[in-house]
């Protein structure tokens, strides 16, 4: 009998700790399709990539990696930057950026981005008025811009 309310014990709790563990997240409502993603990469390769490699002479890098492991600490660190700061609305502004063809960075003449932290600025009074203005996402001050991904050279398609 014992055995019998053991095995069952053990079978409702590893029930249980599946039931729960297997949370499903939803994705947040800016996320793409493969089709769409495909989509508005062929449109920059073909607009834009194709004028760039033309005019710089060579296939420059137009994907970037990120670890997820470092984008979480950058984030953390930001809060903590925008929590003494007592910023709220938080976000991260994209800036495409090129290195210097001469210098010590590890690539050298390519493209790149940085990520500089954002956060909503409180509407002023003539912002709130007649004609309301969308508050702006101001760049923070005083902490530091993220960067040094890894560029593929060349560059990987999407799909």
């Amino acid at each position: 009998m014992k055995t019998i309310k053991l095995t069952y014990l053990l079978i409702t709790g590893i029930v249980f700790i599946s039931l729960t563990s297997c949370e499903k997240k939803e994705p947040p409502v800016q996320v793409l399709t493969a089709n769409q993603a495909n989509e508005i990469e062929e449109e920059f390769k073909n607009t834009r990539a194709r004028v760039l490699n033309n005019a710089l002479g060579f296939e420059d890098t137009r994907d970037f990696w990120f670890s997820l492991d470092s984008l979480k600490k950058y984030i953390d660190y930001v809060e903590h930057e925008a929590n003494k700061q007592g910023k709220q609305d938080l976000g991260l502004r994209v800036y495409f950026a090129a290195y210097p063809p001469n210098s010590n960075y590890s690539q050298p003449g390519k493209a790149t981005v940085f990520m500089v932290p954002t956060f909503r600025e409180a509407p002023n009074a003539l912002q709130k008025g007649l004609v309301p203005i969308q508050p702006e996402n101001v760049n923070m001050k005083d902490v530091s811009i993220y960067n040094y991904g890894h560029g593929g050279i060349p560059p990987n398609d999407y799909e």
